[in-house]
């Protein structure tokens, strides 16, 4: 609960706002709070706060949701495209990982719906961001711990997602190299949510497995798919637990290793994570003005490389598994059996679900030549996420309007700030 939100949509009446924050307050906290005098300090200290607007953020009028802020679709790219604008980056280096000369970085936040099983969300965290730079070809050195408790939050969670970080890396054997613990907005969050991500850092040889190296005439090979946090929070939320121990395999880093063998015989690799199969092939193509590429899927064979228990849930459900992360490595090759050989010799599944082709105007289609579309947001793959839908109350041009504004006010701050440090006047 933000009690400082609460304060803020309700400033203009100080009494409205210092009643609805002691109601808060009261769900959670016993007799021995002061409740009554918090609540004052919070409205003393929201209202003083509205003197330094010039500081405060750019109004877009579109939420986060209603965005498709972190849903994994084309709304999340829109986002991601603004980020790169204001920091730079040309959109050819979005990839799964960031190199800078020999040194290859990658940072993932922890599942949201994780949040009450931080073993969960500490594992799957960790195992994300060590298969960004793996699949680079990078080998980790060890990782970065950011992790965030509301006010009320039990220490047992803080405890055990160090336990869900530390099994991956006792396993990898590397080390946690760093880490942040903080609360949540401090006093201001209260509530039992915990939030954060882990980083992960390596260093990269000679050879980079970069996005921008697939092109048309190479094989997709794609290893089987166990699941990572969006299959162990959709088995949960849908009261079906036992799906769980499926995902805490870590399959996915050990078919990276394969690359250390045969790096000549692989020209790019990447995950099938961010929106599923659906969204892969738009991230390939993204920045590219020349050679965009189409991929041809063969859907029967990337289905059969789905961990049978989680396939079953998913159809169970109705969930698409074209649209969700199921944690696969894909890699695209011009030798395709050696690749496949070489994972079986570490008891790793995998087939080639499908080639590069020619653009076609489709950056993805079946093997029959059906468009495999992008959605607005991924598969909804919990009961929640159901009702709220693959849609926005926006349209993509009104949302891409509103986003550009906003990063003309951000470049103006940005440009204002920079002038302000280069001439001594900050």
């Amino acid at each position: 609960m933000d009690l400082e939100g609460i304060a803020r949509k309700l400033i203009s009446s100080h009494e409205d706002a210092r009643k609805k924050l002691i109601e808060e307050l009261r769900f959670y906290k016993d007799e021995t709070y002061p409740v009554d005098k918090v609540a004052s300090a919070i409205v003393q200290e929201v209202s003083q706060s509205l003197k330094a607007d010039r500081f405060t953020y750019v109004k877009t009028g579109i939420k986060a949701g209603d965005s498709g802020l972190g849903s994994r679709g084309i709304g999340d790219h829109i986002i991601h495209q603004a980020l790169f604008e204001i920091s730079g980056r040309p959109l050819s280096s979005f990839d799964d990982a960031g190199i800078e000369d020999d040194v290859i970085v990658s940072v993932d936040g922890i599942h949201s719906r994780l949040g009450y099983f931080p073993f969960l969300a500490g594992f799957h965290a960790t195992r994300a961001t060590l298969r960004d730079i793996m699949v680079k070809g990078g080998k980790p050195l060890g990782v970065i711990v950011d992790i965030h408790l509301s006010d009320d939050s039990d220490i047992g969670m803080l405890t055990d997602f160090e336990a869900g970080v530390s099994t991956v890396t006792d396993f990898m054997g590397i080390k946690i190299l760093s880490g942040s613990t903080l609360r949540i907005g401090g006093d201001m969050v209260i509530g039992e949510r915990i939030s954060g991500g882990i980083a992960s850092v390596g260093k990269i040889g000679k050879k980079r497995f970069l996005r921008t190296n697939v092109s048309e005439g190479q094989y997709v090979v794609m290893t089987e798919g166990n699941g990572g946090g969006t299959i162990a929070t959709t088995a949960i939320f849908h009261g079906m637990p036992e799906i769980v121990d499926s995902t805490l395999n870590l399959k996915d880093l050990l078919a990276c290793k394969v690359l250390d063998r045969v790096p000549d015989k692989v020209d790019s690799v990447t995950d099938v994570t961010n929106g599923g199969i659906r969204s892969i092939s738009s991230e390939i193509n993204a920045g590219r003005n020349e050679g965009k590429v189409t991929l041809k899927i063969n859907i029967a064979k990337f289905k059969a490389l789905i961990n049978s228990k989680v396939k079953n849930m998913l159809y169970q459900l109705n969930i698409d598994p074209l649209g969700l992360s199921i944690d696969s490595i894909l890699f695209f090759t011009r030798f395709p059996d050696q690749i496949i050989d070489s994972l079986r010799e570490e008891r790793i599944t995998a087939d080639v679900i499908g080639t590069v082709d020619k653009y076609n105007g489709h950056d993805i289609i079946s093997e029959d030549g059906v468009p495999l579309e992008e959605n607005f947001r991924e598969s909804p793959y919990t009961p929640l996420k159901k009702v709220i839908g693959n849609w926005s109350p926006y349209s993509l041009r009104e949302i891409r309007n509103k986003v550009n504004e906003a990063v003309k006010e951000s470049m103006r701050k940005k440009e204002e700030t920079l002038k302000n440090l280069k001439t001594g006047n900050a």
